[in-house]
């Protein structure tokens, strides 16, 4: 069974071009099917959320390819994105974020409606009238339930109104409100503390035991979101893969020296 988007053998370098260049992902390849979590995980600099960048089409490698649906997202000389390929366009329709800091990615001066019904109408599904006013608002209560927020007290707030984890189960629920088939959650609970790390976990887990068919890649140094969310991982370490495979022979029996270590330090 093909993956529904993998990357193969990515370099990628910064700057891309010119003096002083250093290379950040060395011959690296990932994959995640339908209905699975993949877990990147490595210390500062392995080139983790470079490597899940490319493989949304949100950076250009170096050279590699990236597919999605069996079709190209980055392809031919240079690895550059393919901005009118079927690929690229599907993945972007059909993808979601979800970033570290959650009010870096909510606009302050919009409602919490506001912010989670944008991707419908970029994605042209927000129609006219009170009829289609009155889907919208179902559609993006139904998202932020599903994130772990009771609409009829968050529609109208602004994210200056909102806690640490109020603000990121609105972010997670601004990513899944389009039903994308791929989500990427780039260290979502780095910038929260330790209670609402809780509740952003069983958001997550909630989203993938009510949509089982969606795929979701997570960036993490935390082993403990890890083992709780992914059924597969990818140990990064200055920009090469040293080890991967699912997530409980991974780090229940860790093969490389580097990801032994983390174990270690995270069972502090």
């Amino acid at each position: 069974m093909n993956a529904l988007l993998s990357a193969s053998h990515i370099v990628k370098s910064f700057p891309p071009a010119g003096r002083g260049r250093q290379q950040v992902l060395f011959d690296v390849s990932a994959s995640v099917d339908a209905g699975e979590c993949l877990a990147v995980i490595g210390g500062s600099g392995s080139g983790k959320s470079t490597l899940t960048r490319i493989m949304l089409g949100l950076e250009t490698a170096d050279s590699g390819t990236v597919t999605y649906e069996g079709s190209p997202v980055v392809a031919g000389r240079g690895g550059r994105i393919a901005g009118s390929s079927e690929g690229f366009r599907a993945l972007r329709h059909e993808s979601g974020l979800v970033f570290q800091n959650p009010f870096a990615s909510l606009d302050p001066r919009w409602t919490v409606f506001q912010s989670v019904a944008e991707p419908l109408a970029l994605a042209g599904g927000v129609g006219r009238g009170n009829a289609a006013h009155a889907e919208l608002i179902e559609k993006v209560s139904k998202a932020l339930r599903t994130a772990g927020l009771e609409p009829g007290d968050m529609l109208s707030r602004r994210p200056r109104e909102l806690s640490g984890g109020q603000a990121q189960r609105v972010a997670i629920a601004r990513a899944i409100v389009a039903s994308p088939k791929v989500i990427l959650a780039d260290e979502p609970m780095s910038a929260i503390d330790v209670t609402a790390r809780v509740q952003i976990l069983d958001a997550l887990a909630a989203i993938r035991a009510e949509r089982p068919d969606m795929a979701l890649i997570i960036v993490s140094h935390d082993l403990g979101v890890v083992q709780h969310l992914a059924d597969r991982i990818l140990v990064l370490h200055n920009g090469h893969v040293v080890e991967s495979g699912p997530v409980g022979a991974v780090l229940g029996h860790p093969q490389a020296d580097y990801t032994r270590d983390l174990v270690a330090a995270a069972s502090l």
